[in-house]
């Protein structure tokens, strides 16, 4: 397959795994495929080098990108969007671009094409290399995610007579006190609601504490995974949480 007859395929790498010798599996976010798997060749010259590939939220165009079986990929060459030099060299920024990767790779389902969070994601690296201020980055992604995929909740911000707590599970108010994560107290339900649907600008503008953003930024997770896939815990927040700590 030749470049001039290949085609392009967008995509935003999320992790590499050693696969066997000179082998790994770059997961990647691809607009017509979703979540999948392509095989990386290690030490190829040029620009296959795995090293060009692993940044997590990298911007790709893989070319000739074709089938081989169930998940797994395939690509003739991988070219870099743009160099996201900010990203890889400055701790805070590939600290959220690692916690997004993986909030995807654990949330959305494999091999199913979300093309309006893929483009939401995009969107999202791009700022994260070039806003300066990028403490928000990931809590306005997820805010998208969850307009995006329909999950904005219909509940009314303020509790209903009678109601305590916000089930996360149910997206609807209930009686009876929180108990455990998939419920929120009338002023977390508040907090949580009256951001849904905001953009990227109104949520850098809003006045957040750094522990109110935290806990946002784990209630969308929760959220976006009790109504896309199961909860699992993401493994990179802690380091997220702690470079971004005040």
């Amino acid at each position: 397959m030749t470049t001039q007859t290949a085609i392009h395929h967008p995509a935003i790498a999320l992790s590499t795994v050693r696969h066997k010798d000179g082998v790994s599996i770059l997961r990647v976010f691809s607009r017509e495929h979703g979540v999948v798997g392509c095989l990386v060749r290690q030490g190829v010259k040029g620009p296959r080098r795995a090293r060009h590939l692993q940044a997590p939220l990298a911007l790709l165009d893989l070319v000739g990108m074709r089938h081989m079986k169930e998940e797994l990929y395939r690509f003739d060459r991988a070219d870099r969007v743009m160099a996201q030099d900010r990203t890889t060299a400055e701790v805070p920024r590939s600290a959220i671009a690692m916690f997004l990767a993986e909030c995807v790779m654990r949330t959305f389902d494999s091999g199913t094409a979300h093309a309006e969070v893929f483009d939401a994601l995009w969107a999202a690296a791009e700022r994260i290399e070039r806003e300066v201020a990028i403490g928000r980055l990931h809590l306005a992604f997820l805010v998208d995610a969850v307009a995006i995929s329909g999950l904005k909740p219909d509940a009314p911000v303020r509790p209903p007579q009678g109601m305590e707590r916000f089930n996360l599970a149910t997206a609807d108010w209930e009686a009876g006190p929180p108990m455990g994560e998939d419920y929120l107290s009338a002023a977390e339900a508040e907090g949580f609601l009256r951001i849904q649907g905001m953009d990227f600008d109104s949520i850098q503008s809003e006045v957040l504490s750094h522990d109110t953003r935290n806990q946002l930024v784990l209630q969308h997770v929760r959220y976006l995974q009790l109504h896309l896939s199961n909860p699992r815990p993401i493994k990179s927040w802690e380091v997220l949480s702690m470079v971004l700590a005040p």
